[in-house]
């Protein structure tokens, strides 16, 4: 199927998904990974718990998926999550081929089918970007891939793929948002330098354009209404190490418009392989409400399977485990807790830098 065939297609169901949800305004209705299950909304609902992870793409250029996401998957039923929220990064990627792409996807559905409730997925850099060699400076770089995206929406797609690879949904009290940091920049704009790993890849620093910030805001004044708004992303706004970090003017763009609405409680993220509470000063998560407001909670969650980063010296709201994170949603109030998996697999922690592979 031709390229411009993919995006058409998506196009299309896009508008006649739209038009079944009854939407009119915000981000296209946001579908689950193929094979997890379609999500009932429950409108009344107003007590309910899911799951956040992310980065549980392999090591090397394998379909394999590593042992972890099958660990979490499985782990986190005893909470009975209704759903679970991922925050990219889960395929090796990095390639345009076809054939290699679907092996890779289908190896991730065959684990992420059995996790007894619908998945939904943000997207990341290895779902979306290419590595290509600088002829003039001989340096590999990643850059963001029109034809990625498109193999994305073919194989993530199902009837009601959106064409953008961003979402959103509703369930009981709340709106949840998947934010797609991985688009196309124009050629030209200055953008944050990206980081460097340690195999000497330069690695893009995430773009969001005017087009989705624009209906994203037209998403969060559409849903003043709700007790909470959960915001998913694969760049984190507030990372731990500022190299990872979204693009700067993009990152200060999105801060400004969820410190307007006072419902916008959690930003969720990943791309640093580890976990970080980057609203507080302890590894437990701020729960929902915090008085007075001042702006939603910030939290990295890249431990899911991916190897593992470092947190330098440590300062008591970063650490390096594999893990994933349970929501209870209780009426107005929200508490959230950090489930570390039994095994740490310190062997699997990246090199010197933690900056190995992300």
């Amino acid at each position: 199927m031709k390229l411009t065939t993919l995006v058409i297609s998506a196009v299309l169901a896009l508008l006649v998904t739209g038009l079944a949800h009854g939407q009119t305004s915000g981000f296209p209705q946001l579908p689950p990974v193929p094979q997890t299950g379609e999500l009932q909304n429950n409108p009344g609902a107003t007590k309910f718990t899911f799951v956040v992870a992310g980065d549980n793409r392999p090591q090397a250029k394998t379909p394999t998926q590593p042992k972890t996401l099958s660990r979490i998957l499985n782990d986190a039923q005893r909470f009975q999550p209704t759903f679970f929220l991922w925050c990219g990064d889960t395929i090796s990627g990095h390639t345009a081929d076809g054939p290699t792409l679907k092996m890779q996807y289908q190896a991730f559905f065959s684990i992420t089918s059995q996790a007894k409730a619908p998945i939904f997925n943000a997207p990341g850099n290895h779902e979306m970007d290419l590595v290509k060699k600088n002829p003039k400076t001989k340096t590999t770089v990643e850059i963001p891939s029109a034809k990625l995206l498109a193999f994305y929406l073919q194989f993530m797609g199902s009837a009601n793929v959106t064409p953008n690879a961003y979402g959103a949904f509703n369930y009981g009290n709340s709106r949840f948002i998947a934010v797609n940091t991985e688009e196309v920049a124009p050629s030209k704009l200055a953008r944050s330098p990206g980081g460097v790993v340690a195999s000497g890849l330069k690695l893009d620093p995430g773009y969001v354009s005017k087009e989705q910030i624009d209906l994203l805001t037209e998403d969060l004044e559409a849903n003043k209404d709700k007790a909470h708004i959960f915001v998913c992303m694969h760049h984190p706004i507030k990372p731990y190490k500022t190299a990872s970090g979204l693009d700067a003017k993009t990152a200060v763009k999105l801060t400004k418009i969820f410190e307007k609405y006072s419902n916008v409680s959690y930003i969720l993220a990943a791309h640093e392989h580890l976990y970080y509470n980057a609203s507080g000063n302890t590894l437990t998560p701020p729960q929902w409400p915090v008085e007075p407001f001042q702006g939603p909670i910030y939290l990295v969650t890249g431990g899911g399977g991916a190897p593992l980063g470092k947190c330098g010296n440590n300062p008591g709201y970063c650490d390096s485990f594999y893990h994933y994170l349970v929501f209870n949603v209780d009426g107005g109030t929200v508490n959230v807790q950090v489930i570390a998996l039994p095994e740490k697999l310190k062997k699997a922690r990246a090199g010197k830098s933690g900056r190995k592979n992300e």
